[in-house]
């Protein structure tokens, strides 16, 4: 994977923690991490939906908005990390996934 940072550092405040580090994104696999600024530790925030049809365009991502990633998508809006355009329920379950432009970049 080709890792790149997008940005440098950002406050997400998701339903079950606070996270501050930067945001990571590898283009060719419409893949976003956040890296934990004080423990190192990536939360991959990203989710692949192409068993389902569902491919990003380029610049965007899918997050899943069920599980221990329930409230994700809402929370990268809020912190000014992407912008949710569309909603997608996948899998034998309809689980709820979240179209997501990312917006931050960083020079």
């Amino acid at each position: 994977m080709a890792w790149k940072t997008i940005v440098e550092s950002v406050t997400v405040h998701y339903p079950q923690f606070t996270v501050t580090g930067s945001i990571e994104h590898d283009a060719e696999q419409a893949a976003l991490a956040q890296i934990d600024v004080e423990t190192g530790e990536d939360e991959v925030l990203s989710v692949d939906l192409s068993e389902y049809g569902y491919v990003p365009a380029p610049g965007e991502i899918f997050v899943k908005d069920w599980s221990e990633h329930r409230g994700f998508p809402a929370a990268l809006q809020a912190a000014g990390v992407g912008d949710i355009i569309e909603e997608v329920f996948v899998g034998p379950f309809v689980s709820r996934a979240h179209r997501v432009r990312l917006v931050r970049r960083s020079h």
